[in-house]
Parts: C-alpha cells; structure tokens; sequence
C-alpha cells in the first residue's frame, strides 16, 4: 500500500532530521518505505513537499501515526522553526500529544476516490462521525492532471491518525485503485518525460488531434490547434523551443481556469511557461486567443498535450427551452 502526505517545508525537515537521522528511524520502526520530495519538488498548486509511504498495510499504518506526532510535536512547540524528534523515542515513550489539534494533507489516488467517498458521501461522513476528525475531499475535476484527489484531515492527534487509519483500511478493500497514476514524489519531470509512472493526459498520444492551419478560424465551440510544430527560438545547446496554437475566446476558460488556476497547474506540471494573449487581442481576422507555450521540447509538448485535454472537455450543451404554453 502507499499512502501521500502533503508538508510543509518546515514539516519536512523535521520529518528528515539533522542528517537524515529522523527519516532513517522512522524507516526503521515502522519498516515502511519513506521518500521524501526536494525542496524544489513541490505538490502542483501548492507549496508542500510530498511525502510517499509504501509497504504492508502495517508498515503504512506505523509511519502515519508518527508522522502525525510529528506534526503535534510542531504545532505544540509554538516556533517557526522545525523541531527534533525521534521516531523510536516516540514509539518505545508516546507522548501525551493526543488532544493536540492538528490539520494535515494526504493525496489518494483519485480511482479510489468513490472508496473513500462511498455513496452520497455516506462512507466519508462515517469515518468523520466515528474518529471525531473533520474530513474534506477535493473535487474530481481538481484531480484532472494529478489524478489524485487530496483529503484535508483536521481535529486532535488521535482523531486524525484514526480516521488516516480508517482511510488504509478502505483502500485496502481495493488495491488496484489504490494505485497512484504517479508512483513518485516528483510531478513536473515526470509529466515532462512523460514518464516514471505519471504518464500523459488520458486520451492523448502525442498526435495534434485535428488542427487545422494557423490563421483559419477554428469551427464555434473547438479549439484552432493551429502552428503546433515546434520552433526553436534561441541556439540548440539551450534546448529552448515554442509552440504557439490560437483558441477561440468563448472556450480559452478551459484553459485559463478560475483566476488562472488551471493555468498555473499546467505550467507547474509540464514546467513550460504559457501566456495567453489579453482580451480583445486576437489573431487577425478572427476571435482567437493567441497561446504561447515555451520551455525545453518535452516540457513544451507536454503542456501542449495537457492544454489540448483541457479544450476538448467542452461544457454539455445546454438542453432547449420548453415554449411557454399559453393559459388560454
């Protein structure tokens, strides 16, 4: 089994020690596999380092509940910096940190999503009601390039490292949706190999999916995937290229998300950089948004491929009005 937490960086140190120390003991006692993401290998869209547990039911199990005496341990020493602690110390001697309240962050994969939810939210209402934890789940189109949906666990130290133990318990019941798409701790390099277990968007196998050529309007309601080859833009040695599309303004939403949101994930993921032409500021002759990609050629085709999913999720038409009957 695996299991995903999300830390801070300050967290994270602590959870490593002083040269290692903490991380090599908390392998050790709960004899559970322990990676821990770099400081530059951020989960997209936030600033928290991942933290991937693996092995036995009863490995995972261990590692989570010390890893939320971590946290108490933090929260409780009221400084900013991350304190010492030791695995084994906590093990043979817990500490009394059981009402300490905590929140913390863990990553499922997103198949088991429904598991974890059961129906009508009944399964997730009950973890919550029996452990005394507060549970949220973020929403399935949020796990749309993750392929992972996140779970914010909030209340006293026992309470939350019960529900994470209800949790394991519920993937256990399915273990090949428990699987992570990505079985790392890094997200922007895989997806710019496009792979190491991240993988591309579903759907998608590198094809541009009928473009036509720069400068047509694309048909209402689909995307102009026009000048999609790659132009280099500096010298060879600096592998800097640019992919430039345009996309009609009713459907460029689809990429920009709420506040730039989907966006900035597209950019965190692929580790291209893309800028959307303001509004109003079209390609000639037409309503299209000009979108400009540019990075390495893997990071450019993998946020051109993560861009060309977004648009080809058009919203459901809307179904036709009813004519009014008249009373009379």
């Amino acid at each position: 089994m695996s299991v995903k937490f999300l830390l801070s960086n300050t967290l994270a140190g602590s959870l490593i020690g002083t040269g290692g120390v903490a991380i090599k003991e908390l392998i050790e006692v709960s004899e559970a596999r322990v990676t821990v993401s770099s400081v530059q290998d951020v989960y997209p869209g936030t600033s928290e380092r991942i933290v991937l547990i693996s092995g036995s039911e009863s490995a995972v199990n261990t590692a989570q509940i010390l890893v939320w005496e971590m946290i108490a341990l933090n929260v409780n020493s009221n400084g900013d910096k991350s304190v010492s602690w030791s695995p084994r110390a906590a093990t043979e001697n817990p500490g009394d940190l059981g009402e300490v309240p905590v929140t913390g962050r863990i990553a499922i994969p997103a198949a088991a999503g429904g598991l974890i939810l059961g129906r009508q939210g009944a399964t997730i209402r009950a973890i919550s009601e029996e452990t005394g934890a507060r549970v949220q789940m973020t929403s399935k189109e949020e796990a749309f390039f993750t392929q992972e949906r996140i779970l914010t666990i909030s209340g006293g130290t026992d309470s939350c490292v019960k529900c994470v133990t209800l949790i394991l318990f519920k993937l256990s019941e399915d273990l090949e949706a428990a699987q992570y798409v990505n079985r790392g701790v890094t997200y922007s390099s895989h997806a710019a190999a496009g792979g190491g277990g991240m993988g591309m968007p579903l759907g998608l196998d590198g094809r541009n999916p009928g473009g036509s050529g720069r400068g047509r309007r694309g048909a209402p309601g689909q995307a102009n995937t026009a000048a999609a080859a790659v132009i280099p833009t500096v010298p060879p040695a600096v592998y800097n290229t640019q992919i430039q599309i345009t996309v009609d303004d009713s459907i460029v939403g689809n990429i920009l998300g709420r506040q730039g949101s989907t966006l900035r994930e597209i950019m965190s993921l692929s580790g291209a950089r893309i800028t959307v032409s303001p509004r109003g500021e079209y390609e000639e002759g037409t309503t299209n948004r000009i979108v400009t990609i540019v990075g390495s050629p893997a990071s450019t085709q993998t946020a051109h491929l993560y861009v060309q999913q977004k648009l080809n999720q058009l919203p459901p038409s809307r179904p036709p009005r009813r004519a009014k009957q008249n009373d009379a």
